[in-house]
């Protein structure tokens, strides 16, 4: 690894912690504390994708000022919202919520403004420090880092409001998210920088059409897209779902959340090297099944046909954990292998808001969907013994059928160097195996008993 990407891997760590807050369930939890609608959650999932569509003017401009000194003065300007929306929290009781929730929102959407343009020049610059046969590495370590983080967020998250069950709990836990932004920058600052690629003076306009019809960069951003496009929904359901659906508390929900980013940095730091040998492709093909099954089963407790117990939920949610890490991780990888290196900014630019559109846009529709479901169907129709569609089990039936309509378009995607489904599984099943326990075991080589034993 190319020196100072340490300081990468710091920056990951108190960014996550930042951004979990009030991006994260907190946030959602905090904004159903003051009856917030479904719709109003919906407007809040989709805030930050949304304003990742200011890439795609941003992208004129980082090349010209640098990578590194666009990003790092985007991050700093935009950790004040989040001062902002602790002050919010800490507003008398007599303020009605309407006003509170209208004026978290506003914070919100200048937080993701903010980052929607500083964001541009982040992945370019990652990809241009880090080597290709690498980027596998870098980037399971960078999600283990950010799961790490939300693991600890998750848990004082839990703790916190299991103990101070109030509105103003929140207030506390947003003023951590601040002073973990403010440390992200310190480390921020200290990444390597690295020389742009100049754009030519003459071109008046980047080839944006040029650059979307690339066969390889078009295939990639229809599948991305059409997978995105119902998976949106489970940011809307998962809070209502607990809450209302199973009657879980917050704490509860807080904790399964901290207990999946447990799952999820495990997963990043054993399949890491794996994508590096295999590609991306076989690993996508995997974590799709896991996907698959996920769904299927959270379908399956939403129709009432398994119980939404808690043991039953800590089998679930490690599949769901996984297999949504390492599509991320392959996916990712896969971006940065298809982007020419000119115009890399641009093609990252295209990509993330096609997603972050599809991503925004869908949440808000999801919203108003199960607002108006829960309103008309309230407890739902009996469909076999045993098996309710509520409006809940209804919307994991139409995730599961876009997820399987994805896997059309993931056959399609472009990746010479990936290696076949079956050296991939005998690597899978036999060789990580092996190699998570030697690395678990490791520590234990040099183990002594007392008196030399």
């Amino acid at each position: 690894m190319p020196r100072g990407v340490t300081n990468a891997y710091l920056f990951q760590i108190f960014n996550s912690s930042s951004w979990s807050f009030i991006l994260g369930t907190p946030m959602l939890l905090f904004l159903k504390s003051m009856d917030a609608s479904a719709t109003t959650l919906g407007v809040m999932v989709a805030m930050t994708p949304l304003f990742a569509a200011l890439q795609i003017p941003a992208a004129n401009f980082v090349e010209k000022v640098g990578y590194k000194n666009f990003v790092v003065r985007g991050w700093a300007s935009r950790s004040i919202f989040i001062l902002g929306i602790a002050i919010v929290a800490l507003l008398p009781d007599h303020v009605s919520p309407t006003l509170r929730i209208s004026l978290t929102l506003l914070m919100l959407a200048c937080f993701a403004a903010a980052r929607g343009v500083s964001v541009c020049g982040l992945m370019p610059w990652m990809t241009q420090l880090i080597p290709e046969p690498l980027r596998g590495t870098f980037i399971s370590r960078d999600v283990m880092c950010m799961n790490l983080a939300l693991t600890g967020t998750m848990l004082v998250s839990s703790a916190w409001v299991g103990i101070f069950p109030t509105t103003r709990t929140f207030a506390a836990l947003f003023l951590f998210s601040y002073l973990s932004a403010l440390v992200s920058v310190v480390f921020l600052r200290r990444i390597p920088d690295v020389q742009c690629v100049k754009p030519r003076e003459n071109r008046l306009r980047p080839p944006w059409k040029e650059m979307l019809l690339f066969p390889p960069f078009r295939k990639y951003v229809l599948y991305t897209v059409g997978f995105n496009f119902f998976v949106s929904s489970l940011g809307v359901i998962w809070v209502p779902f607990m809450k209302d659906g199973l009657h879980a508390s917050g704490s509860l929900i807080l904790g399964l959340s901290a207990y999946a980013s447990i799952i999820c940095a495990l997963v990043s730091r054993l399949i890491g090297p794996v994508i590096d040998r295999t590609g991306s492709r076989p690993l996508m093909a995997f974590s799709s099944a896991l996907i698959l099954i996920s769904q299927t089963v959270w379908m399956l407790i939403a129709a009432g046909l398994l119980p939404g117990d808690t043991w039953v939920l800590l089998l679930l949610v490690p599949i769901g954990a996984a297999g949504y890490t390492i599509l991320g991780l392959s996916s990712t990888r896969l971006l940065m292998a298809l982007t020419p290196v000119m115009g890399r900014s641009h093609f990252f630019a295209i990509s993330s808001v096609a997603v972050s559109l599809t991503m925004g846009l869908m949440p808000i529709v999801w919203g108003f969907t199960l607002d108006g479901l829960t309103r008309h169907l309230g407890g739902g129709f009996a469909f076999l013994p045993g098996w309710t569609w509520t409006p809940y089990s209804l919307f994991y039936a139409l995730v599961i059928s876009g997820t399987l309509a994805a896997q059309f378009l993931r056959r399609r995607l472009d990746e010479p160097r990936a290696m076949s489904t079956e050296e991939f599984l005998r690597i899978l099943l036999i060789q990580s195996p092996a190699r998570l326990t030697t690395w678990v075991l490791s520590p234990l080589r040099n183990f002594q008993l007392p008196g030399g034993g």
